[in-house]
């Protein structure tokens, strides 16, 4: 997903988007297996489980349906109903179960965690968890830290499960080996985004008809912006999509995003990006991905938010062509970059209890969670060794009968996952470290309570959407369109929203003492 609609969601949603190639977390295949074998055989519980899938959803689920089931049923009692939804399908069918009364017990947030809870259709867990999920607490307290739950804890209650994987996304720059050698430059030169400018380029001399850089697919509304550029990486976004509440550093001051000197000083570079050359004319509206481009030999390279150091060998296998990486700008650690995939249980729900030790087993038994990814064994996928499968002969991931490999960084614990073959297992010992040495946020566990502020974010958001592609994209003159930007904003409301966050954060930082 994260490279789905390109570099849009990989500027502005580097936190969701890179995830799904790359994330994982977890820890040892742990207790949960023989819990609940009496109650089985006495009454089986029935939920709903909706799972994203980047992949090609089968017509015919029941196979793996049917597996699932036969380990759910004899560990805890339950048996599931798997659905399967494309990520342009999820949020819609999800809202659309939840609003209609249709049975939905798990999903996931896919970045709307604050919208869920503000809409009271989740279920507090806290009171769950100590008897059904405790195994799965463990595990997260272990992996990340005791803190984790914080960013999923609301007045008191805890809303939902972050997933438990590689969560700190480093900015890398994502590129065509085989160009980069061709225009006789060495992948060693490139440390940061300065460095960037003169790889583009050497590129576009040796290419000519190549896109060096993108293109950019804005997401609007999605704020990861900008978090790779120079004195980015230590922005919190506050938990809210728009962007123009901001704490930069540890200021404790919300502010404007759009009116500081990073955005302005970003804005810029993209702009001196565009009129060199390096990105095609029309990228503030093209619906071609990134992804696309490399794949198709047209483009160069775009920038994403990966953990590990193994994305390349996946995106090559993915594209056809010899893709490496290069990290060029460190993570950093707010509330939103655990929430945005958050499991939940709806709030209306009748089987809650079995939803949660549902949730406990996807968390620690790895033949669960490796069932509802590479399906069934003999057909879908074939076991190299302990960590690693490959595809039947002759067949890949959109030929196997089942897969859903790509969702791997938003379910479960991805230490337990298996690796596509050719990965290196120490990568996953690597993400692992990276979540507890990487630099968190003063602000980590603050999420913004957005319900007086509803019409001022609709409005400010619709704001974002009309100025921010063709700004980011630098394909307008910035020194006039951001004072028109700002000055829209501040029409709309964001001054109102920034005075409430700011409201809000101080009673945090307060209760935090």
């Amino acid at each position: 997903m994260k490279n789905k609609k390109g570099l849009g969601s990989l500027l502005l949603s580097m936190v969701i988007c890179g995830s799904l190639l790359s994330a994982c977390g977890g820890n040892s295949n742990t207790a949960s297996e023989g819990s609940g074998n009496t109650e089985a055989k006495a009454k089986v519980a029935e939920i709903v489980f909706a799972l994203p899938s980047f992949n090609r959803i089968p017509d015919d689920l029941s196979k793996v349906t049917n597996a699932i089931n036969a380990i759910t049923t004899e560990k805890i009692g339950v048996k599931v109903d798997f659905r399967l939804f494309g990520p342009a399908d999820y949020a819609q069918k999800v809202n659309l179960a939840l609003q209609s009364g249709e049975k939905m017990d798990v999903f996931t947030t896919l970045g709307q965690f604050s919208n869920y809870v503000s809409k009271s259709q989740v279920a507090p867990l806290e009171e769950l968890l100590p008897e059904h999920g405790k195994e799965l607490t463990a595990i997260l307290d272990k992996d990340f830290g005791p803190d984790i739950l914080k960013t999923t804890t609301m007045d008191g209650h805890i809303y939902g499960i972050p997933v438990n994987k590689g969560m700190a996304l480093p900015t890398n720059i994502i590129f065509n080996a085989d160009m980069l050698t061709d225009a006789g430059v060495s992948a060693d030169s490139i440390q940061s985004v300065e460095d960037l400018p003169a790889v583009f380029a050497a590129v576009k001399k040796k290419s000519p008809d190549v896109v060096p850089f993108g293109p950019i697919n804005v997401n609007p509304t999605d704020t990861g912006l900008v978090n790779w550029m120079k004195g980015a990486s230590k922005v919190d976004y506050l938990t809210d999509t728009t962007g123009v509440g901001v704490v930069i550093g540890d200021s404790g001051k919300v502010v404007n995003f759009y009116e500081s000197d990073v955005f302005k000083n970003g804005i810029q570079m993209m702009r001196e990006w565009f009129n060199a050359g390096y990105l095609q004319k029309d990228t503030a509206t093209t619906t071609i991905t990134a992804m696309e481009m490399v794949s198709s030999g047209r483009g160069f390279s775009f920038l994403g938010g990966y953990s590990g150091m193994e994305v390349g060998k996946q995106l090559s296998a993915q594209v056809g062509k010899n893709i490496q990486t290069k990290r060029i700008a460190p993570f950093y650690f707010d509330t939103s970059a655990v929430n945005s995939v958050t499991w939940m249980v709806s709030s209306t729900s009748k089987e809650t209890e079995a939803a949660v030790k549902f949730l406990n087993l996807l968390y620690t038994d790895k033949e669960l969670i490796n069932t509802i990814l590479f399906g069934i064994e003999g057909e879908d996928y074939l076991k190299v060794d302990e960590h690693h499968v490959k595809f039947p002969e002759g067949m890949d991931a959109n030929t196997v009968p089942y897969t859903s490999m790509l969702s791997s960084g938003i379910v479960g614990s991805e230490s337990l996952q298996y690796q596509m073959e050719g990965i290196n297992w120490s990568d996953v010992e690597l993400k692992l470290q990276e979540n507890k040495d990487t630099a968190r946020s003063p602000y980590f566990g603050f999420i913004f309570d957005q319900g007086q502020v509803k019409t001022q974010m609709s409005a400010v958001t619709n704001v974002v959407s009309q100025f921010l592609p063709a700004l980011v994209s630098g394909s307008v003159d910035p020194d006039t369109i951001i004072a028109k930007f700002n000055s829209a904003l501040k029409d709309a409301g964001a001054q109102d929203i920034i005075d409430s966050k700011q409201q809000q954060l101080d009673q945090w930082l307060a209760a935090q003492k």
